[in-house]
């Protein structure tokens, strides 16, 4: 946001808006649970007023486990409902990566946060295999599941085609089908992204940030005593 001071075109309060934002994910840059501080950064963002949202792919269960303290939204995005498939999709540097996933989908109803799991559907590849997925979700038991379709962009290019995206309305049919299984109800879709959530309980979608925040300082200064 730097590069926008000073221009005329942009409103001095929407700028400063801007410089403080109140969302971090973290993700988009490697498999953030091999980050040593992760949970330092964790909390320096929670003491700023900033809800925290993380995106792994499960690999590593022992630091989700000792994690202090959560993020504000844990994401696990799913890479595929078999071993081989898995392997396959995600090529993982570590030989027993299949085996820690699950153990990550049996450590998530312990966790005291808002929970997420995430299919990234590619077609033909690991989409639809519905009996796969429902086990998974059954047994990580999230609060969300939401199911995104490929998209045929950077260096997926190499290895994909057009034909390996999904369209929303399978998406769609993907996901009502999954929430008719599991019990869970349909909340919200986005056509532009190919991308669709269910909710174990729609009255909770909807989160009070502050409140969010507090409770995390209230967990902090816990476990500080």
């Amino acid at each position: 946001m730097s590069g926008f001071k000073g221009n005329p075109k942009v409103k001095k309060e929407l700028f400063e808006e801007a410089s403080h934002p109140r969302h971090m994910a973290i993700s988009l840059t490697g498999e953030p649970t091999l980050y040593t501080r992760l949970g330092e950064l964790i909390e320096a963002a929670t003491r700023r007023g900033i809800t925290t949202f993380v995106v792994t792919n499960g690999t590593m269960p022992k630091v989700l486990e000792t994690l202090n303290p959560l993020p504000t939204q844990l994401y696990v995005t799913v890479a595929g409902p078999t071993k081989e498939i898995f392997n396959d999709v995600l090529h993982p540097a570590i030989g027993n990566a299949w085996e820690n996933f699950n153990k990550t989908l049996d450590l998530l109803p312990s966790l005291d946060t808002r929970t997420v799991i995430r299919h990234t559907m590619v077609k033909n590849v690991n989409f639809p295999f519905y009996d796969e997925y429902e086990k998974m979700d059954r047994r990580a038991d999230p609060d969300f599941i939401e199911s995104k379709g490929y998209v045929h962009v950077g260096q997926s290019a190499g290895r994909l085609s057009y034909e390996n995206m999904p369209t929303h309305e399978e998406i769609m049919e993907f996901s009502s089908t999954l929430a008719k299984r599991l019990g869970y109800f349909e909340y919200a879709d986005r056509f532009e992204s190919r991308v669709a959530m269910i909710a174990k309980n729609p009255e909770n979608a909807k989160i009070n940030i502050d409140e969010e925040i507090q409770k995390t300082l209230k967990k902090l200064e816990l476990s500080s005593d």
